[in-house]
């Protein structure tokens, strides 16, 4: 890392096949051979060539720009150079140099290498019955694991006896119960839909035009079907991520960063753990590890990841980033014994005793507030993934540190303005909810009353019961009630249509342009991706304000102008200010340090009767020995662990130690 490259070495050979043919062991700056390579492994759904490194590569780039500017401020040479660039080949990869110092007038520049890991074309789809039949026997425990993450999300703390805790307490049960409600049925109703759709495509008519549709559905949810069930399909998808890093040979000194993604994730650890490839970081990001678990026949014994990690004498440093409403991880991961519970609790109730246990660096983050759109947009969270990454390539930490490895920005302004932005989207749906169904009566009387909305929709003369069926739910009375259940059906349509204009309107260009304004570190520039004069852009808490204000004004004055004077306004304003108060609390919370004590022998001996004969005692794992050093710009370090040796937790929550297969 200490090692300097030469900024002559634009012409490096496309991911140093040539040194690897010659068997040559380049040091990092020399052709050949990259100071650190980071690899991107796509999730489930098929992925186009170079999708998925242009989907991370160009966010990450401006992160490591911007942080070049930070820790060089002022120097004449360019701060971010891509030297080279290969986006939709059979190898797809960009090579870029990143300023990191100057000395005598001379640039330290780190060459990074930015590739993927493609599987999804190594293998045939399932068929929709197949996946369908996966889907439903792993529904119920993706809906189990939902709630639980959503129940720790309004986690009240430790219990007090306070009326703020009995408050926090309440609105844990109230807003949990009705998800696990409305999930429920959400969860049962697209089950439904989806068995018809299928059953639809047999029939020789219409399943000309559904099986579009159902093809869809394979394609999406095929691939962790394929990976439980199809052992050949699963291991060329393995194959795809060992050829990939065993082409940078850690003993050279080139570190590699793994930047997996939901199955990428869990087929990426099974390399990983079970020690096929060799990395110095590895990064999941809505990690379906712990959801989808180990192919059949990928080598070794072992099923808990966390227990194959810490055993791994050549273990990488291991950090789990999770959305807090992403279902696919469900939060932080932990060996089968103890169960993610007692990780849930040292993450959101710091003062509880012990660490959490055995398992790797945890780090919820704000997406967006959605169980399923939490799962994808992690490649957009410049604030709490992409700069963290940055830096743990461009300014690594320790070897061994004793904190946090994967670290925010010293200072970050944008942290807490992100985190209230990213709680608002959660409160705009609510809001819209709530006074799409209060004003959609007043709505509905407003539109019958109006001369041109009758006649387009063909309205009869006002009484005269010669209404047309297509159009009788606007002409047939003047006025509609949510207590005349001949009422509810069109009230519900009117309420669901509002609420979905008003929602994809302020969650999707309003808060995306002013979200993107947020996350900026410096002001564009015509030139290069960031202002290089450092000039700031306006505060952040601005565009939290502008945000409030719109929604205020679009999602609450306006549907109360169209119902006033029907609606009591001292509640709504009660309302509104209550909703509004939640976006700021609770944006504190951090990350756990990895934990990588030994491992608790799973199962306890039982006691033996008086003069019974002791059962034959089995051998014991030795405990994992430190890995041995690699080779960093010219000096040896210790192979990164997480953090020093702690007690594990023995407290244990787990469902049960089955496979995770989730069939």
């Amino acid at each position: 890392m200490d090692k300097r490259a030469s900024p002559g070495s634009d012409d490096i050979a496309e991911g140093g096949k040539a040194a690897d043919a010659t068997g040559a062991a380049d040091m990092p700056g020399q052709p050949g051979r990259p100071d650190h390579v980071v690899v991107f492994v796509h999730g489930m759904g098929r992925a186009l060539k170079g999708g998925t490194l242009q989907e991370w590569a160009q966010p990450l780039m401006l992160s490591l720009h911007d942080l070049s500017l930070d820790l060089v401020p002022q120097t004449t040479h360019p701060h971010l150079v891509i030297t080279k660039a290969n986006a939709v080949g059979d190898a797809p990869e960009v090579l870029v140099k990143v300023l990191r110092g100057v000395a005598d007038n001379e640039p330290d520049y780190l060459t990074v290498l930015m590739t993927e890991a493609s599987w999804g074309r190594d293998f045939e789809p399932a068929s929709a019955a197949s996946t369908y039949s996966w889907a439903l026997r792993t529904a119920l425990r993706v809906y189990m694991r939902s709630v639980q993450l959503i129940k720790w999300n309004l986690h009240p703390g430790r219990r007090r006896a306070s009326p703020a805790w009995l408050g926090a307490w309440l609105r844990q049960l109230v807003l949990t119960s009705l998800a696990a409600f409305a999930g429920f049925f959400i969860l049962l109703a697209v089950l439904v839909v989806l068995l018809l759709i299928i059953v639809l495509a047999w029939i020789p008519g219409p399943g000309r035009w559904v099986g579009k549709l159902v093809s869809l559905f394979a394609d999406f949810l095929g691939d962790p079907q394929v990976w439980k069930r199809k052992p050949l399909q699963a291991a060329a998808m393995r194959q795809r991520v060992v050829d990939t890093l065993q082409r940078w040979d850690q003993g050279s000194g080139t570190e590699v960063t793994v930047v997996a993604h939901s199955q990428g994730a869990a087929i990426a650890g099974q390399v990983l753990f079970q020690n096929q490839a060799r990395v110095t970081n590895f990064v999941s990001v809505g990690s379906g590890l712990d959801l989808l678990g180990y192919a059949q026949w990928g080598g070794g014994t072992g099923e808990d990841p966390v227990t194959d990690w810490l055993a791994n004498p050549q273990r990488p440093r291991w950090i789990n980033v999770w959305g807090k409403f992403d279902f696919v991880p469900a939060g932080p991961i932990s060996t089968h014994a103890n169960g993610p519970l007692p990780v849930f609790g040292k993450i959101y109730a710091r003062d509880t005793e012990g660490d959490g246990g055995p398992g790797p660096e945890e780090h919820p983050v704000y997406n967006r507030s959605a169980l399923i759109y939490d799962h994808i947009v992690y490649s957009r969270n410049r604030v709490e993934v992409l700069d963290p990454l940055a830096r743990l390539v461009l300014d690594p930490p320790p070897a061994d540190p004793a904190g946090l490895a994967f670290r925010m920005l010293d200072g970050d302004r944008r942290l807490r303005p992100h985190r209230v932005m990213v709680k608002s989207l959660g409160v705009t749906r609510l809001l819209a909810v709530i006074t799409s169904a209060l004003s959609a009566p007043a709505a509905l009387a407003w539109l019958g009353s109006l001369d041109g909305t009758r006649n387009l929709v063909q309205c009869g003369p006002p009484g005269a019961g010669r209404d047309p069926w297509w159009s009788a739910w606007l002409c047939s009375g003047p006025t509609y009630h949510w207590a005349h259940w001949q009422d509810l059906g069109v009230l519900a349509v009117t309420t669901a249509v509002f609420a979905g204009v008003l929602v994809g309107l302020l969650n999707g260009p309003v808060w995306g342009v002013l979200h993107d304004r947020l996350q900026r570190m410096r002001k564009p520039s015509f030139r290069q991706s960031s202002d290089p004069t450092r000039n700031l852009p306006a505060s952040p808490w601005w565009y939290v304000a502008w945000y409030l204000l719109i929604v205020t004004a679009v999602a609450v004055a306006v549907p109360f102008m169209l119902a006033w004077p029907d609606l009591p306004w001292v509640a709504v304003v009660v309302l509104v200010v209550a909703l509004w108060a939640l976006c700021f609390t609770r944006t504190s919370i951090t990350g756990l340090p990895a934990r990588t004590g030994s491992v608790p022998v799973a199962g306890a001996v039982p006691a033996q009767a008086p003069g019974a004969a002791a059962p034959p005692a089995e051998p014991r794992r030795a405990a994992p020995q430190p890995p041995p050093a690699v080779v960093r710009g010219g000096r040896q370090h210790a192979q990164p662990t997480g953090s020093a040796s702690l007690p594990a937790n023995t407290v244990t929550g787990a469902e049960d130690q089955r496979s995770r297969s989730g069939s």
